[in-house]
């Protein structure tokens, strides 16, 4: 397992390999040698690291495709199927003398065709595979994203084309190939980016396609589609309380849907068919109003300016309020006394626009702009005082702003945000709707809190977090989440007393995957729901309990130790008397095997045990040992 390689792609395309499990690597081929031609596939024989295979596409000069071949390592290379654009390599771990490779992308070379070819010694000589049947059609990439051989059976052989399969279960003698209109209806198969096959039964293939995930029952001749809940997240993410009932909404394939969390019942707006996309490839952009059920403001581009529509059942019917050229549309907040009238904002790229539209007469929106005293930057807090409409505040990058005259005058807020400074800048503005004077602010280096209506400031939270909620249900509970961000990974972290202490989940408990948005959900006073859009596992849900956070144990206490929260879901903290400073920990299952130690650690982090009961022995350097029952939940 020491030996392995890695195809790395950009300006210049090149391959190394490893002897040494990656500690060390060699550059057996560099693209400037070769004119940049681009490299598509690269493989080592699995019976001998000596021998290592290219497949290459076209290049900026005049050298061109072709299959390259190196029995020395990389030290030297030969080329065969010379010039031809190649796309893709499998080699029988069985037998590493047999090679299938399939062509690329042809459309800039007319004179070569899509075709699959087989080697039987290592890649010197080579047969097309004839009885492969082809697209004439004008439509698709016409080229072979991918081969598979199956480990068990080597006759056995899947070519994933763009529009279609072929199958070999006699190493090439016959093939069968079954043609998918996967292009043009959006369900069925379309361009395959993988496959896998069931040791256990030689008949069943899984196939991944850039749609839905494919299965087969008699090794890939017919397909059908693997119902998955994952899917590429895009947009907003929203949690509605619709008279009585909460809701989600969530974007997915350039659209909207409402889902109603306690039916499951889920409704589509705007969403268009897997085959379509919109004009720039882009969702629109939604923001939402949770103290009017389905209001939401809705953003249409166009290249004769883009519009903000609003509506009333989440964007089934929308009426425009504002016509504008700028590109962004960064918050949207509906008067407190008037739900005819809204706050919106804009951005250009360089100066955020401030306006307050009142469309009681949608043929005759009256638009009053707000001449701020610092416009440089993004506004991406609106927040309107319930009791006077008067009563605004607006964060402007850094800088956070207040009226009290409707907007005819405005103040800079400076008192506890002294440290939020360029290129730091506000990312949400939030009330808490059981404590009206209290607002937050979610910055690019932490969280602000005001118990005074925003006059004054307290920083809660060290570090980057884009959403912040307040409790619809007992006061001082606090949920905010951080997205992926550069080399920023996303959590989420909660408190039960204002921000005083917090708990974190880490990235590990999402997948490490990529995380755009995120909607809290409060179920009661002691149980929350996240959820989260993740780039390619769709919505993610997660239940976190506040039931005992930050409670320590009463019974721990009289022995100058406590242990808390418990039950948990992640994070055991571990309090002991100040007087304590070396200490060894050491958790064990119920049936009394050590699980983990660790020495003078305050915290430990067991989400990745199954849920359950353990016990947690703490042994002081000198003091009496103690052993806590923890719930895992």
């Amino acid at each position: 397992m020491n030996t392995a390689t890695i195809l790395t792609s950009g300006d210049q395309d090149k391959f190394f390999t490893t002897n040494n499990g990656g500690t060390s690597w060699n550059k057996v081929y560099d693209g400037t040698d070769h004119e940049s031609v681009i490299l598509n596939d690269a493989k080592m024989d699995p019976k001998n690291p000596q021998n290592l295979y290219i497949a290459r596409n076209g290049g900026a000069g005049n050298e061109d495709g072709g299959f390259f071949r190196s029995t020395d390592g990389g030290a030297t290379w030969t080329e065969t199927l010379d010039g031809l654009i190649l796309q893709s390599i499998d080699i029988d771990p069985n037998n590493s003398n047999i090679i299938y490779v399939g062509t690329g992308v042809l459309w800039t070379y007319l004179d070569q065709y899509e075709a699959v070819y087989k080697s039987t010694d290592g890649g010197a000589t080579w047969t097309e595979q004839t009885q492969i049947t082809w697209s004439d059609s004008d439509f698709g990439l016409k080229n072979v994203p991918k081969i598979h051989i199956n480990p068990n059976d080597s006759n056995h052989v899947l070519i994933l084309a763009d529009d279609r399969v072929a199958v070999t279960t006699n190493g090439g003698t016959t093939w069968t190939t079954t043609t998918h209109d996967g292009l043009n209806d959006g369900h069925s198969y379309f361009y395959g980016i993988g496959a896998a096959f069931n040791p256990f039964n030689s008949n069943e293939v899984l196939i991944a396609s850039n749609r839905y995930p494919k299965i087969s029952t008699d090794k890939g001749i017919t397909i059908s589609s693997l119902k998955n809940p994952f899917f590429e997240g895009m947009g907003n993410l929203n949690i509605f309380n619709d008279n009585g009932t909460d809701k989600l909404m969530y974007g997915v394939q350039y659209g909207y849907t409402v889902k109603n969390l306690e039916t499951t019942e889920e409704t589509p707006i705007n969403v268009f068919p897997l085959n379509e996309s919109p004009m720039g490839g882009q969702i629109g952009l939604v923001h939402t109003d949770k103290d009017y059920p389905g209001r939401v403001f809705t953003f249409d581009s166009s290249f004769m300016g883009s519009t903000i529509n609003v509506s009333n059942d989440y964007g089934v019917n929308k009426t425009p309020i504002y016509t504008t050229y700028d590109t962004g549309f960064t918050a949207a907040e509906t008067d407190s006394s008037n739900p005819n009238i809204a706050w919106l904002a804009t951005f250009n790229g360089v100066n955020a626009t401030l306006l307050k539209a009142n469309f009681t007469n949608p043929d005759d929106v009256q638009t009053e702009f707000m001449m701020l005293p610092y416009s440089d930057d993004y506004i991406y807090g609106i927040k309107v005082n319930k009791n006077n409409p008067d009563e605004v505040l607006v964060t402007v990058g850094n800088e956070l702003l207040k009226t009290t005259d409707g907007g005819t005058t405005w103040t800079k807020i400076t008192n506890g945000l002294e440290d939020l400074t360029l290129p730091n800048i506000a990312l949400e503005l939030t009330q808490n709707p059981l404590n009206l004077n209290q607002y937050t602010i979610t910055a690019s280096n932490g969280i602000y809190t005001s118990m005074d209506g925003g006059s004054s400031w307290t920083k809660i939270y060290n570090g980057m977090v884009h959403k912040v909620e307040h409790s619809t249900k007992q006061n001082g509970q606090i949920v905010a989440i951080g997205y992926s961000y550069l080399d920023t990974l996303p959590k989420v972290i909660y408190s039960s007393n204002n921000g005083e202490t917090w708990t974190e989940k880490a990235s590990t408990n999402y997948f490490n995957t990529i995380v755009l948005s995120g909607a809290v959900r409060f179920v009661d006073n002691t149980n929350v729901e996240v959820y989260l859009t993740s780039q390619s596992l769709g919505i993610l849900k997660d239940k976190i309990s506040l039931e005992v956070l930050g409670n320590p144990d009463v019974e721990n206490l009289k022995n100058g130790i406590s242990v808390y929260p418990n039950p948990t879901q992640d994070i055991i903290n571990i309090k002991l008397d100040k007087n304590v400073s070396k200490f060894k920990a050491s958790l064990y299952n119920a049936a009394g095997q050590v699980i983990l130690t660790t020495e003078n650690r305050s915290d430990i982090n067991i989400s990745n045990l199954n849920n359950g009961v353990y016990f947690l022995k703490i042994e002081p350097e000198n003091g009496k040992p103690v052993t806590k029952k923890i719930i895992k939940n």
